[in-house]
């Protein structure tokens, strides 16, 4: 009898280390630090959100200025951890900045999330859209006098070039003489081009005046940024007595980088983090 009293008790105890078993296995439980397990049918909710603070600072702004960008990573960034970037397009006018306030360290385990981002994409001035958005475009003798006149006050007085009188005489010429029919054409040793027109019910009836064979502009690339020499050449086309008018700049595409270089100059001289230049999230 004592012997099968044994055998009880110890099935019993099999039964209730089973149970157990069975009753804990189905709870999360930790493999290591960094690792949990979690049973088929068990979700995991995070309770973040329910506590008075986050557990870490993550964010993704966008600043309008230098100077918010500048004061934003002086508020949030550590030198060892914030890194700039500086991701240019100059051909095709283009540049951002993104900066990682928690970026990798250069230690081997000085891993960090990269998720804290602040950008700054710089604004192009007025007047700069202006003029790069006409590049190249062609225009009738009334269409680009206008152009002109509109934006008279971006025509830089520079030596070699005309003023910005000179160019206001020659859009009210080429704004007289729209109606009439060009006679001929003479390129003068100046490098501009000196015009003959004649009225078509009056070809005795001949006006000339100068056309210039280039300008130069004085305006900034950036929103509130310092203003910079601009040189277009003037181009002309004569169609059937008609004239059709339009400019080229002359590399904007270095204009713009001398600009950006010294923004990006700027910003590091005042924050002291490193930067670099492409991009920092490249697939």
């Amino acid at each position: 009898m004592a012997e099968i009293k044994a055998i009880e008790l110890q099935s019993q105890a099999n039964e209730n280390i089973a149970a157990t078993v069975a009753r804990e296995a189905r709870k999360p439980f930790e493999l290591n630090p960094e690792q949990i397990a979690v049973p088929d049918g068990w979700n995991l909710k995070d309770t973040e959100s329910l506590q008075m603070v986050p557990r870490r600072k993550i964010a993704n702004v966008s600043l309008q200025d230098e100077a918010g960008f500048v004061d934003y990573m002086a508020r949030h960034g550590i030198s060892v951890r914030c890194t700039i970037w500086c991701d240019a397009d100059y051909p095709n006018g283009k540049i951002g900045y993104t900066t990682i306030i928690n970026d990798h360290g250069a230690e081997m385990d000085d891993q960090e999330w990269r998720d804290h981002i602040a950008r700054f994409t710089p604004a192009q001035s007025v007047e700069w859209k202006r003029w790069t958005s006409s590049n190249k475009k062609q225009m009738s003798q009334l269409e680009f006098a206008n152009f002109l006149e509109t934006n008279l006050g971006d025509i830089a007085s520079v030596e070699g070039f005309p003023t910005g009188t000179d160019m206001l005489n020659m859009a009210t010429g080429l704004e007289i003489t729209q109606d009439s029919r060009i006679k001929s054409a003479i390129r003068l040793q100046s490098g501009g081009v000196r015009m003959e027109y004649v009225q078509d019910d009056n070809a005795e009836t001949a006006q000339s005046m100068e056309v210039f064979s280039k300008f130069a502009l004085g305006i900034p690339v950036f929103w509130a940024g310092a203003a910079y020499q601009l040189e277009a050449r003037l181009k002309y086309r004569l169609n059937s007595g008609k004239l059709t008018f339009w400019f080229e700049l002359n590399r904007e595409d270095k204009v713009l980088e001398d600009a950006a270089r010294t923004l990006t100059a700027s910003i590091q001289e005042k924050t002291g983090f490193p930067l670099f230049h492409g991009n920092p999230f490249a697939k």
